[in-house]
């Protein structure tokens, strides 16, 4: 029950900034969006290690994944295997990958303080439904 009640505060402290303080939310969001770290030049100047690492992981993950034959297994051991040889064989090929995923095509920023007014009110009245269904099934 106490994950309810997380849940319920959480969501209303959320609907409330949503609705009185956009500008201290646009400011957080601005603070966090900043890049820490990259992990390109590390990965690419330890891509042999890595790519090994990966391919053992991948083997053992396969010979797993015969035993216990799974779709999620196979997947899993097919990507690791695929991005070892990537490591590898084509590094190219990764840092094309890497330019490709760092393109943003949507901001969820924008989007959710555009429609501010809309998701604090909907996140107002889902905190409450949580926070009544809590204390009914207290009573």
């Amino acid at each position: 029950m106490e994950y309810l009640l997380f849940c319920g505060l959480t969501t209303l402290v959320f609907a409330l900034l949503l609705l009185f303080g956009p500008a201290f939310l646009g400011a957080v969001g601005a603070a966090l969006n900043k890049v820490l770290f990259t992990v390109n030049g590390w990965t690419l100047k330890y891509r042999l290690v890595i790519g090994i690492v990966l391919l053992l992981i991948g083997a053992w993950i396969m010979s797993v994944g015969l035993q216990y034959p799974d779709p999620y297994i196979t997947a899993a051991w097919m990507i690791t295997v695929a991005f070892g040889l990537l490591f590898l064989v084509m590094p190219g090929w990764l840092t094309w990958l890497s330019s490709v995923s760092n393109i943003l095509l949507l901001s969820t920023d924008e989007l959710v303080l555009g429609a501010r007014r809309l998701v604090g009110v909907l996140m107002l009245v889902v905190s409450f439904y949580i926070l009544y269904g809590l204390f009914y099934v207290i009573k």
